[in-house]
């Protein structure tokens, strides 16, 4: 990998580049790429990762960045190994459906923090319906965090409880600031997540809108906040669902299990028209 001279690194879009080595070899080993693997890398910054997946028997990588001030970096790699395809633009807003060579049954990659749980929405909807079955990723702590928490803890989150959903999530290790250049000022660590059952659940907007109006306002109850998401929902209505599912009065959103939350998912009045179109990706 060759750093870029005098390169001005751009934090507000999460350009702290991984230097650490150790930390490839990490995620390498674990990944255990054959050649049926199918890769895809968000963000390679100078390429220190994407050298490492280049390393392995995999058939393809496809990355996908936005600064193209790394553009010769990445296409000189991709000069030397032709199963590289650099892709340039806003992962978040990225058409993968149809600008992608193939889809990726793996993702590798170190997230630009701010945009983590967007993204991992996006993975969900659009590329686990065609393949995707594996991601193993560097993300802010926080973030790993509210996606691994079981019910009962603060940090549960509507993407923790739809990738539990759909298959498991763990946290392998904590990844110190001095492995970026820049240091960020948060705790970082990689996260692993199988996705092996409910591959279109992430599409289902009935299940997508119950888990993001339950969570509105974390402080409020579950029936507070079914009041206020859904517009035939009256205070009536939301003590009978609590009740049929064996819930309290004062039920909060965190404190629910899944078994829980896929028996509200099947309530009809979860159907109704919402009070506020709105963006499910809490």
């Amino acid at each position: 990998m060759a750093r870029i001279p005098n390169f001005i690194h751009n934090t507000e879009i999460g350009q702290n580049f991984l230097i650490d080595h150790s930390i490839v070899d990490f995620m390498i080993a674990r990944a255990k790429l054959t050649p049926e693997d199918r890769v895809l890398e968000i963000g390679p910054g100078e390429g220190i990762l994407t050298e490492g997946l280049l390393s392995t028997e995999c058939s393809g990588i496809c990355t996908v960045e936005l600064d193209t001030r790394l553009k010769h970096a990445i296409e000189m790699l991709a000069i030397k190994d032709s199963r590289l395809h650099p892709l340039w633009g806003d992962a978040v807003q990225f058409d993968y459906e149809n600008e992608l060579p193939w889809m990726p049954n793996r993702v590798i990659a170190n997230l630009p923090y701010h945009i983590t749980t967007p993204l991992l929405w996006v993975f969900l909807e659009k590329l686990v319906p065609h393949g995707l079955d594996y991601m193993l990723l560097m993300v802010q702590l926080e973030s790993a965090q509210r996606i691994t928490s079981p019910h009962g803890h603060r940090e549960r989150s509507p993407l923790g409880i739809t990738v539990e959903a759909m298959g498991t999530s763990a946290i392998l290790r904590n990844v110190p600031p001095s492995a970026f250049r820049p240091q960020p000022r948060v705790n970082s660590c990689i996260i692993e997540i199988k996705i092996e059952k409910e591959k279109e659940l992430a599409t289902d907007r009935t299940w997508r809108g119950l888990l993001a109006r339950s969570f509105a306002q974390r402080r409020k109850t579950l029936a507070n906040n079914w009041i206020a998401g859904y517009t035939e929902m009256d205070r009536e209505k939301a003590m009978e669902i609590l009740e049929r599912n064996g819930l309290k009065t004062t039920a909060r959103a965190e404190e629910i299990s899944l078994d829980v939350w896929k028996k509200l998912a099947k309530e009809p009045e979860f159907y109704l028209r919402p009070k506020a179109q709105r963006e499910e990706r809490i």
